[in-house]
């Protein structure tokens, strides 16, 4: 399964091809070979168990992981994943 991967954090890195033994899984286990693949690239994103970091946001997509089946959602060819640091702001 290929599969397309942007990082937003202090480094910018998209469209990132990413190529997975498995035709189709789920995000928890997408997520388990992508740390284990690409583990200090994506550190700063995901735990050592493939679990996001506090305050990072998983889209699926271009949609929030916590709006479709979370670690359940499952992921196909061609699918594209987004690690983004969430952003808060406003003005005063």
């Amino acid at each position: 399964m290929k599969l397309i991967v942007n990082t937003f954090g202090t480094q910018v890195r998209l469209k990132q091809e990413v190529t997975l033994e498995s035709a189709s899984c789920t995000l928890q286990q997408v997520l388990e070979a992508l740390r284990k693949e690409h583990g200090a690239a994506l550190s700063r994103f995901l735990t050592d168990s493939g679990a996001p970091v506090e305050g990072v946001a998983i889209l699926i997509n271009g949609r929030n992981m916590l709006s479709l089946d979370r670690y359940g959602t499952m992921i196909h060819d061609g699918d594209e994943l987004t690690l983004t640091v969430q952003v808060a702001g406003g003005s005063e």
